[in-house]
């Protein structure tokens, strides 16, 4: 059927191709003008021509109203660590680091939302710059002693990137590890997942510190021995897994001695390692080498008040007098476990009441059990091992 079309009809038929080109020039028009290429190009040409202050400036400009905020905020921090130490920065930003990370944050919470912008990778290098500087800044400030502002970094560190566990790591360092002032500080974080991060970095140290992670850790263990409230836990993740990463020297040596004169525990975890290592016949069943064990703070907090517990009550019985089970009294201090062994005797010589336990059949199997963690507590005659 033959129809005749409106004039209007044909008329937009016709100069369509027209309008659409024009539409497309007007975009192009727009946004190649000179004008929005400089405001796209300015804050990293002021960067490269060293304009540091102009490009802050600009750089606001452009956040301030929404404009080009990827550059803006990079380049912006690129330029406050290069102008650290510049009087009038330090009047513009009482804490120079934290606004020179604000835009690092802004780029990161861009790229989880967009992981498939190329801006993020094609400028890791400068993010991590900044990033750099600012842990750097940190310790130096903690070699100082200036922990309030070494705190203040970390907790900017740690909120950009909650997965990076060295930032935590650093932070509880600020606490000589005391896991109890870490947790007070931070109540978002739990124990068990503290030392599981803590473990985690030690266990991939090279991962974290790149180069210089054994005077790290020797470090660590000073200031481990010198808290009066020892973080255990910490201490023997780090006295176990050093000479799994390295050669065993003179100074590890004198540390692993200091701590087991000092701690029973620690000494006791020794000689319990020592023979998981070799392997052992509990009764007629020769069990394979196992690896090491760490303490468990929980668990030597619970194996401890239990021992006191025995000796106050004078009795002696996996069933406290309350009807408590081994897995309740873990349970009341946050915890679990999975085995128990207790023993009386008089002794203090902790290689004595182990080769104790494993003249045992049963107890022996406790000990060289497939367990990662132990808690080791004694009060008078009364001595006390969990297992997890």
């Amino acid at each position: 059927m033959y129809t005749n079309k409106p004039f209007f009809t044909l008329g937009y038929t016709f100069l369509k191709p027209f309008f659409t080109l024009g539409y497309t020039f007007l975009l192009m028009l727009f946004f190649l003008s000179p004008k929005y290429i400089n405001a796209q190009s300015k804050v990293q040409k002021f960067y490269e021509s060293e304009n540091y202050g102009k490009c802050i400036n600009l750089s606001n400009k452009n956040l301030s109203k929404g404009r080009d905020i990827l550059n803006s905020s990079l380049y912006k921090s690129l330029s406050i660590i290069e102008l650290y130490n510049n009087k009038k920065l330090n009047e513009q930003y009482s804490n120079p680091i934290s606004q020179a990370l604000n835009g690092i944050k802004t780029i990161e919470k861009y790229s989880a939302k967009h992981p498939s912008d190329y801006f993020h990778s094609e400028n890791r290098y400068r993010i991590d710059k900044v990033v750099r500087f600012a842990e750097n800044e940190a310790d130096s400030f903690y070699i100082q002693g200036k922990i309030k502002e070494a705190k203040k970094i970390l907790i900017k560190l740690r909120k950009i990137f909650p997965e990076n566990n060295l930032y935590l790591y650093k932070f509880a360092k600020l606490y000589n590890f005391n896991s109890y002032a870490v947790l007070k500080s931070d109540k978002n974080i739990s124990e068990k997942e503290l030392h599981k991060k803590l473990y985690e970095v030690i266990k991939n140290s090279e991962k974290y510190f790149k180069s210089g992670e054994k005077s790290e850790f020797l470090n660590d263990l000073n200031l481990l021995y010198s808290d009066t409230a020892c973080d255990l836990e910490t201490a023997s993740t780090i006295l176990v897994l050093y000479p799994q990463k390295f050669k065993q020297d003179a100074e590890f040596e004198k540390q692993a001695i200091r701590f087991q004169k000092k701690y029973y525990q620690i000494k006791m975890l020794f000689e319990i390692n020592s023979t998981r290592a070799a392997g052992y016949a509990c009764g007629s069943l020769l069990t394979d080498p196992r690896p090491p064990l760490i303490l468990d703070n929980c668990l030597c907090r619970t194996a401890k008040k239990y021992a006191a517990y025995m000796q106050k009550e004078n009795f002696f019985s996996h069933t406290g007098n309350d009807g408590s089970s081994p897995w309740n009294r873990a349970e009341r201090e946050g915890c679990s476990a999975n085995a128990e062994n207790l023993a009386e005797n008089s002794t203090k010589n902790t290689k004595t009441v182990l080769q104790q336990w494993l003249n045992s059949e049963g107890h022996c199997k406790n000990i060289m059990g497939f367990h990662q963690k132990i808690g080791i507590g004694n009060s008078g005659s009364y001595w006390v091992q969990m297992f997890r």
